[in-house]
């Protein structure tokens, strides 16, 4: 049986652990630049349906702050906010991530949700390929059913299928 290139694969670990895989065919330090870097990230990390990341700010160090806000042509947005918890060029990234459901009583001065999901992005290198390890912890059992029932596989393996495109073009 032959592997799909472009798989995602996930797997659950205990109660609140998703570990999704992937491989990409492109250097680590590529790979990591379009994960971190937010001009490359505009190009690939689309959102839902009718949405583009509106917003993409960071401060790609340990202790620094991130904000991604997705937008529809009507300007309603939504998105993701957190800290960096390590972050080791080109091998590792982690962070907490908060949601942003009503962007009009969103105050990103205000204190973080002390039970945010963490997430952690590892990326190895394998022979000419880039494998990346994300791993999410979410704080609960019922919230990793609900973002799994919610089509966070499907929606990140296409995300995916638009970095492959980068990635082609940037090598």
């Amino acid at each position: 049986m032959t592997t799909n290139p472009n798989e995602v694969t996930m797997e659950l670990r205990g109660e609140t652990e998703v570990v999704f895989k992937r491989h990409f065919a492109a250097p680590r330090e590529l790979v990591f630049d379009c994960h971190t870097k937010p001009e490359l990230m505009r190009r690939w990390l689309i959102g839902p349906e009718g949405m583009v990341l509106d917003t993409c700010e960071q401060d790609l160090r340990v202790g620094g702050k991130y904000l991604y806000l997705y937008a529809d042509s009507s300007e309603n947005k939504s998105g993701v906010y957190g800290t960096f918890k390590e972050v080791i060029v080109p091998e590792n990234v982690t962070n907490t991530e908060n949601y942003v459901m009503d962007i009009s009583s969103f105050d990103p001065n205000a204190p973080e949700d002390p039970n945010a999901t963490v997430e952690s992005r590892t990326f190895t290198t394998e022979g000419d390929k880039t494998l990346m390890t994300h791993v999410y912890k979410f704080p609960s059992a019922e919230v990793r059913k609900m973002m799994i029932e919610c089509g966070a596989v499907d929606g990140m393996a296409e995300c995916y299928l638009v970095l492959n495109s980068l990635l082609s073009e940037l090598r």
